[in-house]
C-alpha cells in the first residue's frame, strides 16, 4: 500500500474545501433556477390548457350553431318542396282542364 499524502492534503485541504463549497453554491443555484424553470413551463401549460379549453368551447358554440342553421335550411327545404308539390299538382290540374274544356 502506498502512504497518504497527509501533507500535499492538509496543505491544498483549505483550497479543496473552498472549491467545495463554491461547487455547492453553484449547483445549489442552478437547482433553483430548474426548479423556477420547471415552474415557469407549469403555467405556461397550465395557461395553454385553459386557452386550448376555451377554444373548445367556442367550437362547440359554433358547431351548435352550424347545427341549427342546418335545421333551419332543411325545414325551410322541406317547404319550398311541399310548395312545389302542390304548385305542380295545381298545374297538372289545370292542365288537364285546359284540355277537357
Amino acid at each position: 500500500m502506498s502512504p497518504i499524502p497527509w501533507t500535499a492534503i492538509l496543505t491544498h485541504g483549505p483550497a479543496i474545501v473552498s472549491a467545495a463549497r463554491s461547487f455547492l453554491a453553484t449547483q445549489s443555484r442552478q437547482t433553483a433556477d430548474r426548479h423556477k424553470s420547471l415552474e415557469t413551463r407549469l403555467e405556461q401549460l397550465e395557461k395553454a390548457s385553459v386557452e386550448s379549453a376555451q377554444l373548445l368551447q367556442q367550437m362547440a358554440e359554433q358547431l351548435q350553431a352550424l347545427t341549427a342553421a342546418q335545421q333551419e335550411l332543411q325545414h325551410r327545404l322541406r317547404l319550398s318542396l311541399a310548395a312545389a308539390g302542390i304548385a305542380a299538382a295545381l298545374a297538372v290540374t289545370a292542365l288537364i282542364f285546359a284540355i277537357v274544356s
